[in-house]
């Protein structure tokens, strides 16, 4: 079935074939691999059966696992590298593959009509749907279960805890880096016009004018501007831009008490840096409405020269780019530093969110331990290679015993068979480095170097009802203005008007609430 790019409501669902393989038992997977941290389960509810595998939890063949999860890649993936991963973990996965743009409304809409998948993969665990979804009893609660699966019982207690949802783990985290943003830049058009990589936000600026105005890549023609961006404040530029001008991590500290991010001048600052991009022409004139998919293009295909966002999308970007122009060059950068002349970076909460698992499809304990029998077999290094590098000496190659190559040749399947699985991808098993690979090295070496000017929010832990219940709805109010003032629609006065108006549409009461919860956790 060929994938659209459309936004339509449309679920897009392909199922993979699998092959009948001999009895396994899943609950009792051997493991392997690096440590991850220590397990962070808590003990089993008074009353409640005994977690621990069983013979009730031994399948009698395949797992059968329906899924619905994220497809960050323009089509659904070939099920070359997807029959491995199922006779690896001795599942048959049915997926729902939904696309990236409209992943959270179909996660409401599936808790909306009880259409949910046996796993689902809930990329924001903010979502006010899932959280009530979650405080109904929906899903099931995973904490007591963990230590009873080796890879499972593995997982970071810290990551473990930015994952609870009153105090509870209900999803399996899908592991990141406490933060990965930077720039990805033409390093060939910045040798063609004799300029040096930013180090500051001027300079950053200077080099988005050059590359609009000064013919970057000596065409003789002018179809280039400086920055591809998307209609995303978190994940686009305007949250890693923000943090180089001082913006807190979505809450920051003001007269002893915690406010919201857009409540500081440097919220402001960054739109305006933002403003003067947008109405100077250079950055795409589109970005309030432009996909991940097309701010990608953008790049990939010599239009832009600049991307704010994961450092690690700079391997993809150049293999995309590579194939428009051969001598394409692209370098990466971490430290831009703001107006005060100090580096920082916003950190995440290592992960990308979570696997959970509803109670309205699964209904029995038994298929419960079942199904966390084959996600504990989804952890294992040899899958995970699988589901990130692809197939050995097909997709990469092991070099030196401890690292990797692409196979070159391979790339145009590597995209169709290997990226989209990296939704499935839980656990970080990484044992094999790059070798020879520039790009690779240099943002593991910079992911390394953002921990040392990382800004964390302070109230990632911390529980606020309204939040859950409104925070979808409310902050769309704040997104709305700080798209209209970037792009001109209303003036600063408005925008702080729009502040207003969410402080007293239940803003304040969030407010109260996080700082409810920020006093109760300095006792």
């Amino acid at each position: 079935m060929s994938m659209t790019t459309s936004h339509r409501a449309k679920w897009l669902k392909t199922i993979s074939i699998f092959t009948v393989l001999s009895v396994t038992t899943v609950g009792l997977a051997a493991c392997s691999g690096k440590d991850n941290g220590s397990t962070g389960s808590s003990a089993t509810p008074p009353g409640s059966s005994s977690p621990s595998p069983t013979a009730s939890a031994t399948p009698s063949g395949p797992v059968e696992i329906t899924w619905m999860t994220p497809l960050y890649t323009q089509s659904q993936p070939k099920d070359t590298v997807l029959k491995l991963v199922e006779q690896k973990t001795n599942t048959k996965l049915d997926i729902t593959w939904v696309p990236d743009a409209v992943k959270e409304d179909k996660l409401n809409t599936a808790i909306a009509s009880n259409t949910l998948t046996k796993v689902v993969t809930v990329q924001d665990i903010k979502n006010s749907a899932f959280q009530s979804a979650v405080k109904s009893g929906m899903f099931w609660e995973l904490g007591p279960h963990l230590k009873n699966y080796p890879n499972l019982a593995k997982m970071n207690e810290t990551i473990l805890n930015n994952t609870k949802i009153d105090g509870k783990i209900y999803g399996i985290y899908r592991e990141r880096p406490l933060t990965r943003q930077g720039i990805v830049v033409r390093k060939d058009w910045l040798d063609n016009l004799g300029l040096q990589a930013p180090k500051n936000v001027n300079e950053l600026y200077n080099v988005l004018k050059a590359f609009t105005l000064n013919d970057p890549d000596k065409n003789g023609k002018n179809d280039t501007f400086g920055l591809t961006d998307r209609n995303d404040l978190k994940f686009g530029a305007f949250k890693t831009l923000g943090s180089y001008f001082g913006v807190p991590n979505e809450w920051g500290e003001k007269d002893g008490k915690l406010q919201p991010e857009f409540t500081f001048d440097a919220y402001l600052e960054t739109a305006k840096f933002m403003k003067r991009l947008f109405s100077e022409k250079l950055m795409n004139d589109d970005f309030t409405v432009a996909s991940k998919n097309q701010q990608w293009d953008k790049f990939t295909t010599g239009q832009a020269g600049l991307y704010v966002g994961n450092m690690v999308d700079a391997a993809n970007l150049y293999n995309a780019g590579v194939k428009v122009n051969p001598n394409i060059k692209l370098d990466i950068l971490n430290r831009i530093s703001g107006p005060d002349g100090k580096d920082r970076v916003w950190s995440q909460a290592g992960h990308n969110g979570i696997f959970v698992i509803p109670k309205t499809v699964v209904k029995t304990e038994a298929e419960l331990k079942q199904i966390l029998g084959a996600l504990d077999k989804l952890q294992d290094p040899e899958v995970f290679n699988l589901m990130k590098l692809g197939v050995e000496n097909t997709h990469y190659k092991v070099v030196g015993g401890n690292s990797f190559e692409n196979i070159a040749a391979a790339n145009d399947a590597r995209e169709v068979e290997v990226r989209p699985l990296d939704s499935l991808v839980g656990m970080d098993r990484t044992a094999l480095k790059a070798a020879n690979d520039p790009l690779r090295e240099k943002y593991e070496a910079l992911t390394l170097d953002n921990n040392k000017i990382v800004v964390p929010n302070p109230a990632e832990a911390f529980d606020s009802p309204t939040l859950t219940q409104r925070g979808t709805e409310l902050r769309k109010i704040i997104d709305d203005a700080t798209f209209k003032f970037i792009s001109g629609a209303i003036d600063e006065a408005a925008f702080k008007a729009e502040v207003e108006k969410w402080k007293k549409s239940g803003g304040d009461k969030i407010i109260e609430e996080i700082n409810a919860a920020y006093a109760a956790s300095k006792k």
